[in-house]
C-alpha cells in the first residue's frame, strides 16, 4: 500500500513538474499545466491516479490556505478608498453578469440555487492568468489594466463570500431561513473568539517566537494558525475557509503580516496546484463527445456573453469606447475561483456530474485561450470595435511615461518591496512626488488598487526609467540608477 502511494505521488509530481515546465517555456499560467495534470493521471485519462479521499484533503487544505493569504491582504481602508472602482464597477460586474447568467439557467430548466452558484462561476475571470499577462505587456497602469485589477479584486472578495454561504444553499429550502440565522449567529461566535484570540494571545506569542530567530518555529507557527481557525469554523458547523480568512484578515493587521504570509506561501502553491491537479481528475474527456454543446455555451458565455454585459457597465463609469472593450477582452475567461466554486457545489450536491462536466471543460478551454485574447487586446480591438475616435490606449512604455509625464524633481524608486513601500511612505510625508516601478504583478495590483503610484516596469532597463521621467527626477540620472532599491 505505502509502495503504491509512493509510486502515485512520483507519477504525479514527474507529469505535473513536466506541463508545469512546459507552460512556464510558452508563457503560460502555471495553473493550466496543474488543471493538464489531473486530466491526464486522473480516471478518464491514463488512470494513474485514483480521485480518492486523501488527494481531496489536501487540496482542501490548499483552499483554506488560500482563504487565509486573501485575509493577509484584505484592507478594508484600502478597499473603501478604490471604491468607486472595485465596489462600484466590480461589484456591478460581479452582481449583473451572475444575475444574467443565473436567470439564463432557470430558463435552461436548472434549480433558482444552482443557476445562482453557476452564475457566479461563470461570472469570475482568472486573476493568475490575467495579472501575469496584463504584467508582461506592461498594461497594469493603463487605464483598461486598472479597469481589470479592479473588478479581478472585487471578485477574490466576492468568492469569499460565495464560498462561505455554499454550505447553507445546500440545505433543505424549507429550512434554509433558521439554517442561514444559526449558521451567522455561529460565524459571529467564531469571529469574537478569533478576534479575542487575536488579540490578547497571538501577540505575545508571535513576539516570543519571533524572538527564538527560528524560521521553521514560525513557519510552524503560521501553519497552526491557518489550520486551526479552519478546524475552529468546521468545528461549528460553518465553512473552514471562512475561519481561515477571519485569522488572515485579523493578522493582516499585525506587523508580522508579511512574514506569516512569505512563510505560507510556498505550502499555498502547491496545496493549491494538488488542487487544480484534483480537478482536472474530475474532468470526464467523454465530456467533448456526449456534452459538446453544453460545453460550447459555457464557453460562448464566458467569451462572447460575458465581454458584452462587461462593456456597457465600464461604459457608465464614464470610460472610453477602446479601454471598455480592452478590458472586456481582457477579463473574457473563466478562472480559478470558478472551477472552485462549481468544484464546490459539486462536492456539495448543490450541482451533479452532467451539470459540472461541461462547465469545468469550458472554463478550462477559455483559460487556455486567454492568454491568447489578452497578447492581443489592442488589436482585436482597434480591428473589431474602433470606430476611429483616436481613442486608443499608449502603448506599453507609454503607459508610463503617460502617468509620469505631469511629475518634476520626483524620486523614482526602483523596486516596491518592505523598503520601497517605506520609503515611499516617508517621501509622501515629506510632500515629495514619487513613482514607484516593480517586476512583481500581484504586488503592483495591490498598489494600484490602493491608489499607489506604483506602475508595473523593470527599471533595468533604460527606457523604461526615460518613460517614468528619469531625466527629471530629483532622484537618478541617465545611467539607469535610480533611488529607493
Amino acid at each position: 500500500m505505502e509502495h503504491t502511494v509512493a509510486l502515485q505521488l512520483v507519477i504525479v509530481l514527474a507529469v505535473g513538474t513536466a506541463l508545469v515546465g512546459l507552460c512556464q517555456r510558452f508563457s503560460l499560467s502555471p495553473i493550466l499545466g496543474y488543471l493538464a495534470t489531473g486530466v491526464l493521471v486522473g480516471p478518464s485519462g491514463a488512470g494513474w491516479l485514483p480521485d480518492g479521499s486523501t488527494t481531496r484533503l489536501l487540496a482542501e487544505l490548499g483552499v483554506v490556505l488560500l482563504m487565509f493569504t486573501i485575509g493577509l491582504e484584505f484592507s478594508l481602508p484600502r478597499l473603501l478608498g478604490a471604491k468607486r472602482l472595485v465596489l462600484g464597477l466590480g461589484g456591478a460586474q460581479v452582481v449583473v453578469t451572475a444575475s444574467l447568467f443565473g436567470l439564463a439557467g432557470m430558463a435552461l430548466g436548472l434549480m433558482p440555487t444552482q443557476a445562482f452558484l453557476i452564475g457566479v462561476a461563470l461570472a469570475m475571470s482568472s486573476t493568475a492568468i490575467g495579472l501575469k499577462q496584463l504584467g508582461e505587456q506592461m498594461e497594469l497602469q493603463a487605464p483598461h489594466g486598472r479597469v481589470a485589477i479592479g473588478i479581478l479584486l472585487f471578485q477574490d472578495i466576492a468568492v469569499v463570500l460565495v464560498l462561505v454561504t455554499m454550505p447553507i444553499l445546500a440545505t433543505d429550502a424549507a429550512h434554509l431561513g433558521w439554517v442561514l440565522s444559526l449558521s451567522l449567529g455561529k460565524a459571529f461566535l467564531v469571529f469574537l473568539g478569533l478576534v479575542l484570540v487575536g488579540r490578547w494571545v497571538l501577540p505575545p506569542v508571535l513576539h516570543w517566537v519571533a524572538s527564538t530567530r527560528s524560521l521553521e518555529l514560525f513557519m510552524l507557527t503560521a501553519l497552526l494558525m491557518a489550520v486551526a481557525a479552519a478546524g475552529l469554523s468546521t468545528h461549528a458547523g460553518l465553512s473552514p475557509t471562512l475561519g481561515a480568512f477571519m485569522a488572515g484578515m485579523l493578522l493582516g493587521e499585525t506587523q508580522f503580516r508579511h512574514q506569516i504570509e512569505a512563510d505560507i506561501l510556498p505550502f499555498r502553491d502547491l496545496m493549491l496546484g494538488l488542487f487544480f491537479a484534483s480537478i482536472g481528475m474530475q474532468v470526464n474527456l467523454n465530456v467533448f463527445s456526449a456534452q459538446l454543446g453544453a460545453v460550447a455555451l459555457t464557453l460562448f458565455a464566458l467569451v462572447i456573453a460575458k465581454p458584452l454585459i462587461l462593456v456597457p457597465l465600464v461604459r457608465a463609469m464614464k470610460h472610453i469606447n477602446t479601454d471598455a472593450w480592452r478590458s472586456a477582452i481582457s477579463l473574457a475567461q473563466g478562472g480559478e475561483f470558478g472551477l472552485l466554486v462549481v468544484a464546490t457545489a459539486l462536492g456539495l450536491g448543490v450541482i451533479n456530474t452532467q451539470i459540472a462536466q461541461p462547465l469545468l471543460a469550458g472554463i478550462i478551454l477559455s483559460m487556455l485561450a486567454a492568454p491568447i485574447m489578452l497578447r492581443f487586446n489592442q488589436p482585436l480591438t482597434a480591428k473589431l470595435f474602433s470606430r476611429g475616435r483616436g481613442d486608443e490606449t499608449l502603448p506599453a512604455e507609454s503607459c508610463i511615461a503617460e502617468a509620469s509625464r505631469d511629475l518634476r524633481q520626483h524620486v523614482i524608486i526602483c523596486g516596491y518591496g518592505r523598503l520601497g513601500q517605506n520609503l515611499l511612505r516617508i517621501l509622501t510625508d515629506e510632500g515629495i512626488a514619487v513613482t514607484a516601478l516593480d517586476l512583481d504583478p500581484e504586488r503592483v495590483r495591490q498598489a494600484a488598487a490602493a491608489d499607489e503610484p506604483v506602475m508595473y516596469g523593470n527599471a533595468a532597463q533604460p527606457g523604461v526609467l526615460r518613460a517614468a521621467g528619469i531625466e527629471r527626477a530629483r532622484v537618478g540620472d541617465n545611467s539607469g540608477r535610480c533611488g529607493g532599491r
